[in-house]
């Protein structure tokens, strides 16, 4: 180990009481994707957090027409109007010469219900010994307070970069990306991308892509008493469920050699689902949504394609719904995968491996994830070396959720030595 990381690991030590306090702060903030003031309310901490940082921060207020022709682009079905979509704060290097860095990630987080299965209030940040509960606290405001208090200690230990250092802070990863891609929108894209991600402090090298569907099914209502004369939309619906299962099977069957290992890497997640208005009625309407995924370097659309044709197929041997077809609706995410088959090749990637087993004193391991994150804009679509590496957490999307503070911690020095070595250091 360098003087100079030693000095800086040091400082990530000393600050960690305070870096603590600051996780505690976001989690506190229940920013629920759409939840507009508790959004506003988590970006103000790190707008405040930036500014105490002397950067020059950039709030990111967008619309649909700023973004809607870009590439990865997500369609929606909510507004933009006053929402922080992103948080930037730039480092600008006084001496240049290096290589800029985007530190990103996502303050989003998913819902809490049902909260008789919480056994800690799930935005009270609660301290219990390694573990910090609540949401958010690994998925991924751990890694949030990771980017920022690397930052921080590399201006407390008077280090001066030679690239630009860029951090976002975004919302909307949960649902569409959007976030990140308004930043980008902005000319914050850098030269790399980094995110911490709670990925047990392995390395992405792959993750799926991933669409949002929609399907409104009819059926024909009327009394029970008359019930087998008519047409239940949520008996229908179900049969549209087993159809798509049938699909997802098929679709698994197709291997991808990054996830090879896996007998089942490509998950359609019946996430949403409502019908009826009354249990004495024949529901003349159900409504499911459905998360599917699939490999890397499968093009969205087509995949879209692919799944209508499939419940055309479904629907033309069934006569109720081939004369009244289900309405398919594709909004939130539209992601690509990510695929880095050659990671002792990327340069950013091998900057974190270094660091990894320079704080950890491993070997450090790769990872594909039949996730999706942020990263797949810089690598599929501005074409930057990029990837993930976050500290260890569990219940992600689920009651309990914990993040271990020894391994934000070391993701913090990871992140640290990372920007050193990507950056460069003036002299």
């Amino acid at each position: 180990m360098s003087e100079l990381l030693k000095k800086v690991y040091d400082t990530i030590d000393q600050q960690f009481d305070d870096q603590v306090k600051y996780l505690q702060d976001l989690v506190r903030q229940p920013s629920i994707l759409g939840n507009e003031a508790a959004e506003r309310a988590v970006q103000e901490v790190n707008n405040y957090t930036f500014h105490g940082m002397n950067l020059d921060v950039t709030p990111i207020i967008a619309d649909h027409s700023q973004m809607v022709h870009l590439p990865g682009y997500s369609p929606v079905e909510w507004s933009f109007r006053n929402r922080p979509l992103g948080m930037v704060g730039v480092w600008k290097s006084r001496r240049g010469g290096g290589k800029s860095l985007v530190l990103n990630g996502h303050v989003d987080v998913v819902d809490v219900t049902p909260l008789r299965q919480w056994k800690r209030d799930p935005f009270g940040a609660q301290v219990e010994g390694d573990r910090l509960f609540g949401r958010g606290a690994a998925d991924m405001k751990g890694g949030v307070s990771a980017l920022v208090f690397a930052t921080k200690a590399l201006q407390k230990a008077g280090i001066e970069l030679k690239g630009d250092l860029i951090l976002q802070t975004v919302l909307e990863e949960e649902g569409t990306g959007n976030g990140s891609l308004a930043c980008m929108a902005r000319g914050f894209v850098g030269d790399a991308c980094l995110i911490p991600e709670p990925f047990e402090q392995k390395i992405l090298t792959a993750e799926v892509g991933v669409l949002w569907m929609r399907a409104d099914v009819f059926g024909s209502a009327g009394h029970t008493r008359a019930a087998s004369t008519m047409v239940n939309a949520i008996d229908k619906a179900y049969q549209l469920v087993a159809a798509m299962r049938q699909l997802e099977q098929q679709w698994n069957q197709e291997r991808h050699p990054a996830f090879a290992d896996q007998p089942h890497p490509l998950n359609f997640n019946l996430g949403l689902i409502k019908g009826g208005n009354w249990p004495s009625s024949v529901p003349a309407h159900c409504e499911f949504s459905m998360r599917l995924s699939m490999y890397p370097g499968v093009d969205p659309e087509k995949a879209k394609r692919r799944v209508q044709a499939h419940i055309d197929q479904f629907c033309a041997d069934d006569p109720w719904l081939k004369a009244n077809p289900p309405e398919i609706t594709w909004y939130g995410h539209h992601d690509w995968g990510v695929y880095e088959p050659n990671p002792e090749r990327n340069p950013l990637m091998q900057s974190v491996a270094r660091a990894h087993t320079d704080v950890t004193g491993t070997p450090v391991e790769y990872h594909n994830s039949t996730a999706c994150t942020d990263v797949r804009f810089w690598t599929e679509h501005w074409h930057k070396p990029s990837t993930c590496y976050g500290p260890i957490g569990e219940q992600l999307h689920a009651a309990n959720e914990w993040v271990s503070l020894k391994s934000v911690s070391e993701t913090t020095k990871v992140v640290a030595a990372t920007v050193i070595d990507w950056c460069g250091v003036a002299h």
